[in-house]
């Protein structure tokens, strides 16, 4: 079932939340950004949300959106395409982040409801943010079988970038209830980007074994606050390769609410929220380590990393990628340390 409400006003028009629910999960769905707003699971709401529009784009964070043309850095916006140097727009110190200074997060999509998903759309004009060409996009949100798929859609006039991802916050012991730093986390990865001046991955693969990095077994998201490796970043804000389309797993002792993600994108930033503005949310005012966010993505700065997936889309050639959610209510006891990945 997918019902529509009128969720505020934004620059003067109307901006509407889809609530999407089945079973015992409930997802609200924002027009503005393409948006998670709420995930309800069994009464629980386990993701970060605002109470309007305005509180949040006051908020200046990416909560819930869809980020595009592409989720991650990109060094010294630049990157060459076909022979012909593109220059984006620079929104993070001297760099370029999750599709620039206006990019999906902030843009309204059209929406429509068909066979019963939520379809979001939007036409990105060539030369917007810097990228070249006409990309027409689509993202289709479903909610079967406590799962939240997010499917992406897109096709472009011209050579381009496209890499997308969710950057829901999600908190498993239920929004406003405090850090996320007790849930329990394992990720599908052996290996992660090291990186350097301004989070820019250096273009090598290092091991996760014998560093705060290693989520191969379940932890707490805060067990290792204090490692050299988390100084930088007030904790995780690292780029992981994943191993598997089964890319991470997390769980809230005190809830009991487990949550597994899937995807075909090869690699998964960590994101425990160590920077996260003051903002008014859902509930109350929102503070770092409040949720963390898995994003699914292309290495960062992977179009200018020789040997890496870069997030290039041809012209004229239809590409698609998924996200997926799968929730359920384990019991009273964290991940067993032997807790194995499906692929």
């Amino acid at each position: 079932m997918i019902t529509e409400k009128l969720f505020g006003k934004s620059g003067g028009a109307p901006v509407y939340v889809y609530t999407l629910s089945s079973g015992g999960l409930s997802v609200d769905v924002c027009d503005l950004g393409a948006r998670i707003n709420a995930v309800r699971y069994r009464g629980t709401d386990v993701a970060l949300g605002f109470r309007s529009p305005q509180d949040y784009e006051e908020s200046g964070c990416y909560s819930g959106a869809t980020v595009g043309r592409v989720a991650g850095r990109i060094a010294a916006g630049e990157f060459v395409l076909g022979g012909e140097r593109f220059r984006l727009t620079l929104n993070d110190g001297k760099n370029h982040l999750h599709g620039g200074t206006v990019g999906f997060d902030k843009r309204r999509f059209a929406a429509d409801v068909r066979d019963g998903a939520l379809c979001m759309r939007y036409v990105s004009p060539d030369g917007e943010q810097g990228y070249p060409g006409e990309l027409r996009t689509e993202v289709r949100f479903s909610v079967e079988d406590d799962c939240l798929r997010i499917d992406y859609f897109a096709v472009s006039d011209k050579d381009t970038l496209w890499g997308p991802t969710c950057h829901a916050y999600f908190n498993l012991d239920g929004e406003g209830c405090g850090d996320c730093l007790g849930n329990i986390l394992q990720i599908n990865a052996s290996g992660y980007t090291p990186t350097g001046d301004g989070l820019i991955p250096s273009g090598e693969v290092s091991s996760v074994a014998g560093t705060a990095l290693d989520f191969r077994s379940p932890k707490a998201i805060g067990r290792d606050r204090g490692a050299a490796e988390l100084l930088k970043t007030n904790g995780y804000d690292h780029n992981f390769v994943l191993s598997g389309e089964h890319a991470a797993r997390a769980y809230s002792v005190k809830t009991g609410i487990s949550l597994d993600l899937f995807t075909d994108l090869p690699c998964m930033q960590l994101y425990s929220g160590g920077a996260f503005r003051a903002a008014r949310g859902m509930s109350r005012p929102y503070a770092n380590h409040d949720g963390f966010a898995l994003e699914p993505q292309y290495c960062p700065n992977a179009v200018n990393i020789p040997g890496f997936a870069a997030p290039q889309l041809k012209a004229g050639v239809p590409a698609s990628h998924y996200i997926k959610y799968k929730f359920s209510r384990c019991g009273d006891k964290p991940l067993a340390a032997d807790t194995s990945f499906s692929h």
